[in-house]
């Protein structure tokens, strides 16, 4: 009876037009190195053998994080740029009163620098920071992720809370202002640390978020040997 390594060399090896008789002589099967991607039968002919795959490269967030920074450096550019242009194009003078007319046309050009550079650059962020705590979970890196989440939802129901609130009580505020500084300084004061806070909050709560789930399908635990004495890290990955 021929064995099955012998039926699976000469079936890769031979055509399939082949007559049976025609692998005379090969009574000795040798497999084909592991490197090789084909393989030469007995009468010459060549039949490509399959190759494995290239591991698929781990998701570190590395990426997002990068675009993420950069959108955020190109908003907070954008947003200086417009703080000049109101002292200098638009002529604002500093000590006028607030003037009720530019309303309209200073909630477009911030909106418009929020939509275009902030928010995408907050997703980016966001997302980015989650496949970072994961990853770093599955390296077997200590992280308080608890604490981390907590600080994060703090940050951000801060951060959205005064950004909210400030924009609400905008125009009540600049009524209550005598003159352009004191509208524009609690604009951009409560922008910037409602900002801030978002960022932050956000960056840390998904970083805890990523790090706990990824943590929970990894399972850490002494391991001793001939030599060795160390930590197993195990889970699904």
């Amino acid at each position: 009876m021929i064995g099955p390594s012998f039926l699976l060399a000469v079936a890769l090896a031979s055509p399939a037009d082949a007559p049976a008789d025609s692998a005379e002589g090969a009574g000795a099967v040798v497999p084909a190195p592991a490197a090789t991607a084909d393989v030469t039968g007995a009468d010459g002919a060549i039949a490509r053998a399959p190759t494995t795959s290239p591991t698929a490269r781990a998701k570190t967030g590395r990426g997002m994080l990068i675009a993420g920074g950069v959108l955020t450096g190109l908003g907070v550019v954008g947003r200086i740029g417009l703080e000049v242009f109101w002292s200098t194009a638009a002529q604002i003078v500093p000590t006028d009163p607030f003037g009720r007319w530019s309303t309209a046309n200073l909630a477009f050009v911030t909106n418009w620098n929020n939509l275009m550079f902030f928010g995408p650059g907050l997703g980016l962020l966001t997302a980015g920071a989650y496949r970072r705590g994961g990853h770093e979970a599955r390296l077997g890196k200590v992280r308080d992720a608890k604490r981390m989440r907590l600080v994060g939802i703090g940050l951000l129901s801060g951060g959205l809370g005064l950004w909210a609130l400030s924009r609400a009580l905008f125009l009540p505020i600049a009524d209550a202002c005598p003159s352009n500084r004191c509208a524009y300084t609690t604009l951009e004061t409560t922008f910037w640390i409602g900002t801030g806070a978002i960022f932050a909050g956000a960056a840390h709560l998904a970083y805890g978020t990523g790090y706990s789930k990824a943590a929970a399908k990894v399972s850490v635990a002494p391991s001793l040997g001939p030599g060795f004495a160390g930590l197993g890290l195990a889970g699904r990955f």
